[in-house]
C-alpha cells in the first residue's frame, strides 16, 4: 500500500492551526416517529448524503458548508464544520463504535463520539468521494481523479491507496455480503463501457462490464444478497457471481440514490420522487411535496425514510402513502 501522511491526529489541522469545532446546537423541534416533517439546515449546506444511527440520530454530509450535521431525536441540530471552511464534504458513513467517517476535498476525516474531528490529508492531488465502513472495520473510499480505491485504517485513520489494477474511475461504494466492497464505475471516454467493481479486503480487484451509456451511480447492498445500483433510466442489480439485470423506471427522471427498505423492496429517489421496486419487479412512484433535488435517502426502522434535499437545504421525513 502507498501510505499517506496524517495531519490531524490530535483534532487539529497541522497546516491551518485552529481545531475543528461544533457550531452551537439549534432546535428544529422534536422529530416525531412516523410523522412527515421538514428540517431546515443552517446555511447553504447542500446536503449530499445521510447516515442513521440505531438511536435515531441522523448524520448529514454538508457539501457546500464543509461539515457534518448531527440531528438528534429531539430535533437539535449541531454542525461540525472544518476549521478553514473547506467545502466538498460529500460522503459519510457511520461505524459501529459511533465514529462518523467522511470524505472532503483532498481529505479523509473522522468525527469521533466525543465531538473531535480528525483529518488526514493526501500528499498529492486527490478527491475522495464515496465512503463505506468495510467488513474489516476500516473506511473504504472512492477517488474521483484516479481509478483507485482507498482504505483508511480504523485505528489510526491513516489513508492508503489499495494496490490494484482498477481501470475505471469509481464513484459510489458499499459493503457487500461477501467480505468485499463494491462500487460503481463510469467510463472515462464517451461510448466506453461502464462497470461494477469489487475489491476484497486483501486488495483483489474484479470488474463486470456494463453496456456503454449505463452510467451507474449510487450502489447499495440489497435485501436479497445482491448489489443494487441506480443507472440511466432505471435500477440495476448484480449478484455476487456477477449476474446483471436491469429494471426500467420509465415514468421518472433518472434515479440518483438507492437503499434497501421494508418488505424486501429496494427504494430509490429521483429529483422529486421516491420510488419502490418490489421483489416482483413492480415499480411505484410517489411525489414528495416541496422536493427540489433529492440527493440521498435512508430507511427508518418502523417505516418511512429520511431524504436529503440538496437544493432546498433541508432533510425530509417521508412516509409513502399506503
Amino acid at each position: 500500500m502507498l501510505v499517506l501522511a496524517s495531519t490531524a491526529a490530535d483534532g487539529r489541522n497541522a497546516k491551518n492551526g485552529p481545531a475543528d469545532s461544533p457550531v452551537p446546537g439549534m432546535s428544529a423541534g422534536a422529530l416525531q416517529q412516523g410523522a412527515d416533517s421538514v428540517i431546515p439546515l443552517p446555511g447553504n449546506s447542500a446536503a449530499a448524503s445521510l447516515a442513521l444511527a440505531p438511536d435515531g440520530t441522523l448524520w448529514v454530509a454538508e457539501r457546500d458548508v464543509g461539515g457534518v450535521a448531527r440531528i438528534d431525536p429531539s430535533g437539535t441540530i449541531t454542525q461540525y464544520r472544518l476549521s478553514e471552511g473547506q467545502a466538498q464534504v460529500s460522503g459519510i458513513a457511520r461505524a459501529g463504535d459511533g465514529t462518523v467517517w467522511f470524505t472532503a476535498l483532498g481529505q479523509i476525516g473522522r468525527l469521533h463520539p466525543d465531538g473531535r474531528i480528525t483529518r488526514a490529508d493526501f500528499d498529492y492531488v486527490e478527491d475522495p468521494e464515496g465512503i463505506t465502513v468495510g467488513p474489516d472495520g476500516a473506511a473504504w473510499f472512492t477517488t474521483t481523479l484516479h481509478p483507485a480505491i482507498g482504505r483508511a485504517d480504523a485505528t489510526t485513520g491513516q489513508p492508503s491507496i489499495m494496490p490494484s489494477t482498477i481501470d475505471l474511475p469509481a464513484d459510489s461504494i458499499t459493503t457487500g455480503p461477501d467480505q468485499a466492497v463494491w462500487f460503481s464505475q463510469v467510463a472515462k471516454e464517451p461510448g466506453g463501457s461502464d462497470g461494477i467493481g469489487r475489491v476484497s479486503i486483501k486488495g483483489r480487484y474484479t470488474s463486470w462490464p456494463l453496456p456503454p451509456g449505463t452510467a451507474p451511480h449510487n450502489i447499495t447492498a440489497g435485501p436479497d444478497g445482491a448489489l443494487w445500483f441506480t443507472q440511466r433510466g432505471g435500477i440495476g442489480r448484480i449478484t455476487v457471481r456477477g449476474e446483471v439485470s436491469s429494471f426500467p423506471v420509465p415514468q421518472a427522471e433518472r434515479p440518483n440514490c438507492v437503499a434497501a427498505g421494508p418488505e424486501g423492496a429496494v427504494w430509490f429517489t429521483t429529483a422529486t420522487k421516491v420510488g419502490r421496486l418490489a421483489p416482483s419487479g413492480k415499480v411505484t412512484l410517489w411525489s414528495v411535496p416541496g422536493a427540489v433535488q433529492l440527493s440521498a435517502l435512508v430507511a427508518v426502522p418502523g417505516g418511512g425514510f429520511w431524504l436529503a434535499d440538496s437544493k432546498a437545504d433541508v432533510v425530509r421525513r417521508f412516509s409513502p402513502p399506503r
